[in-house]
């Protein structure tokens, strides 16, 4: 059905009937339907998937931070400790070489006093041994002569 005379055309390049307003009607209400109907739902559910990832990523972001600013902590204390045990095996083995090395001079002193005490009773009994051994050997002698000469 042509609605030429209706809309005042009387025929040319364009000729429009009703149809095509009745398409255009139906182009924007189906657009309208599906904008609505389906888009829509579709949009909203996404933008709050959406939303629901970004403060997912923001929450893992901060437990991160969070997280490695602790094991820096960790890391700095358990450094600061290695330090304080490596200070203390030096003071412990500083004082420890200290306290060794004065037990050496004590048992050296002790030692000299040892040796000191038995060189002065080794004199000692080297001069009695030495003077008893001296009239000994006198009278040995005396005793070899007599007899080796008859005198």
């Amino acid at each position: 059905m042509i609605f030429s005379e209706t809309f005042l055309l009387n025929g040319g390049l364009f000729d429009f009937d009703f149809t095509f307003i009745i398409e255009t009607f139906e182009f924007l209400i189906l657009s309208i339907v599906v904008t609505f109907g389906f888009l829509s739902p579709l949009s909203k559910h996404l933008d709050e998937r959406a939303e629901s990832l970004n403060i997912t990523l923001r929450k893992s972001t901060i437990l991160l931070t969070l997280g490695y600013e602790n094991l820096i902590n960790c890391i700095d204390l358990i450094n600061s400790e290695i330090n304080e045990l490596v200070r203390q095996t030096k003071l412990v083995n500083n004082y420890s070489n200290e306290k060794f090395e004065n037990q050496i001079l004590v048992v050296q002193k002790e030692n000299n006093k040892i040796l000191t005490k038995l060189k002065g009773e080794l004199s000692i009994k080297s001069a009695y041994v030495f003077s008893k051994t001296t009239n000994e050997l006198n009278s040995l002698t005396n005793t070899f002569f007599i007899k080796k000469f008859k005198l």
